[in-house]
């Protein structure tokens, strides 16, 4: 099979089983059975999450280069590039440790939900997916299955952004509301916005 289509195949198997086991009603029913076992579903999670993707982003590093280049950024663009790939980095691994790094891959539990709106989520309310998309779309040379593959994982980052929201609504209820007015989804507009009210 083709790199292309075969990295579709194996990103659309991670999709399926990364979204099922993080759907609530499954996690609930999971709860439910193992009991005190549950605590130890988040970092089951994360290590089939990294499992998962693996062949398809083996798929991915081995033959990108293999495939037709569709466009290449400007070398003159290449300092902004940089710019903008160390930032999408530097947001996602500030929001990572953020959220305790311990807590993010499941090796320490949560003692309770809270809703953090500082720091790298003042900026935006997904610094995580945003982080990640911000790598992704710099890459100075894209070719048919870097294309694909940034597309179909940044929809899906997207995709699970507005899952996430809704979820989040529920958990947190006018106090993600609040959140909501006040911090942008991705971009963050309403950041800047704020502080240029201030100067003025």
């Amino acid at each position: 099979m083709e790199p292309v289509p075969l990295f579709v195949l194996y990103f659309a198997g991670f999709a399926f089983i990364h979204s099922i086991l993080a759907a609530d009603y499954i996690k609930n029913k999971v709860r439910i059975t193992l009991g005190e076992g549950f605590r130890f579903y988040r970092l089951v999670y994360s290590l089939l999450s990294v499992l998962t993707f693996a062949p398809a982003f083996y798929i991915w590093i081995r033959y990108s280069a293999s495939t037709p280049p569709v466009y290449s950024i400007p070398q003159w663009l290449y300092p902004v590039i940089v710019l903008i790939r160390l930032a999408g980095a530097g947001l996602f691994t500030y929001a990572v440790f953020q959220t305790d790094l311990l807590d993010f891959v499941g090796i320490r539990q949560k003692k309770a939900n809270v809703l953090i709106t500082k720091g790298a989520y003042a900026l935006v309310r997904h610094p995580l997916y945003m982080g990640g998309i911000m790598v992704l779309i710099t890459k100075m040379v894209m070719t048919l299955l870097d294309i694909t593959a940034v597309l179909l994982v940044s929809v899906y980052l997207i995709a699970g952004a507005f899952i996430e929201e809704r979820r989040l609504l529920r958990l947190f209820g006018k106090e993600y509301e609040k959140y909501s007015d006040e911090v942008s989804m991705f971009i963050p507009v309403k950041y800047v916005a704020n502080i240029m009210s201030r100067k003025r």
